[in-house]
């Protein structure tokens, strides 16, 4: 059915008048007149008694006017819902990140973006295995990588990932503190469990090295690797992200500062979507400007 055969048989019903009807909704006479046959024509009653001095109501036709104003209103209602929905943040955003990134760092700042943002609902679901948007129903993930991992999604750079080596201080003074990497492979070295060769590469200010580094111990997340290394078992490759409070805080000491780590840069990926909720689009350039080129994290650790 045409709604705007019910608007204008509402239109009519309440003026009295097909012209008077027409003026207020911006249409002609005719097309008025139309409006009200085909409606008629298509529910197969008659909805107006009409003559040269007045119209009225058939008794289908003040029943119909009741659910159609309920319609109307239902219809506007709507309309005011998605213009909302599209000129304000609200709505729902599910977000897929990491472990520890989430626990350390998202959690508290979708706690900020909560607060500013009332009219917004978040779900996190945490996960060390990247989402499949298309079957996941997640909106955006958030990953690290050295660059976005599908062409068929949207990244949002969020902020670098940087690495550093670290060690807590009782490790030292049992061990004592590597110089250069080619003294690693005299420690024991925490390592990831993706990290299948056990090969670190460092860039320094005059070459590149590599070493194949060992240890007894694995971990297939950050804070797997994070809190063994807290414990003094041994060295590690930690993202800033995770160890950056630790080594402000003296419980984890940067080995080999001169020495850089590969980084990569931490994504906002999601489908393209040319109508995207503004919930959504809010979140990630409230992301965008809280972490940016210089993140947080990487305070007072060296980095311009």
């Amino acid at each position: 059915m045409n709604l705007n055969e019910f608007v204008t048989f509402v239109g009519i019903a309440e003026a009295g008048s097909f012209s008077q009807a027409a003026e207020r909704l911006g249409i002609s006479k005719a097309l008025a007149t139309k409006h009200v046959a085909e409606l008629e024509h298509s529910l197969g009653v008659k909805l107006l008694h009409r003559n040269t001095r007045r119209i009225g109501l058939t008794p289908a036709g003040e029943m119909f006017l009741e659910r159609c104003k309920q319609l109307l209103v239902q219809a506007e209602a709507a309309v005011h819902d998605l213009e909302q929905f599209r000129s304000s943040p609200v709505g729902h955003v599910k977000v897929s990140s990491a472990i520890a990134f989430g626990r350390i760092h998202l959690v508290p700042l979708i706690a900020r973006f909560l607060q500013a943002q009332p009219g917004v609902t978040v779900e996190l679901h945490l996960t060390d295995r990247f989402a499949d948007l298309v079957t996941s129903g997640q909106d955006v993930v958030i990953r690290t990588a050295d660059e976005p991992r599908l062409l068929s999604l949207v990244a949002r750079s969020l902020a670098p990932w940087r690495w550093i080596l670290c060690a807590a201080p009782s490790y030292l003074e049992r061990h004592g503190q590597p110089q250069a990497p080619r003294e690693l492979p005299g420690h024991n070295c925490l390592l990831y469990s993706s990290n299948a060769d056990g090969v670190w590469h460092f860039s320094g200010a005059e070459h590149d090295e590599s070493v194949r580094v060992r240890g007894n111990y694995k971990a297939n997340n950050a804070d797997g690797v994070l809190q063994a290394t807290l414990q003094g078992l041994g060295i590690a490759a930690i993202s800033t992200m995770a160890a950056g409070d630790e080594v402000r805080a003296g419980r984890l000491v940067r080995l080999l500062p001169q020495w850089q780590l590969p980084h990569s840069i931490l994504y906002a990926s999601h489908l393209p979507n040319p109508t995207m909720p503004l919930c959504v689009r809010t979140f990630i350039q409230f992301l965008q400007r809280e972490l940016g080129a210089s993140p947080y994290w990487d305070r007072d650790l060296g980095f311009s």
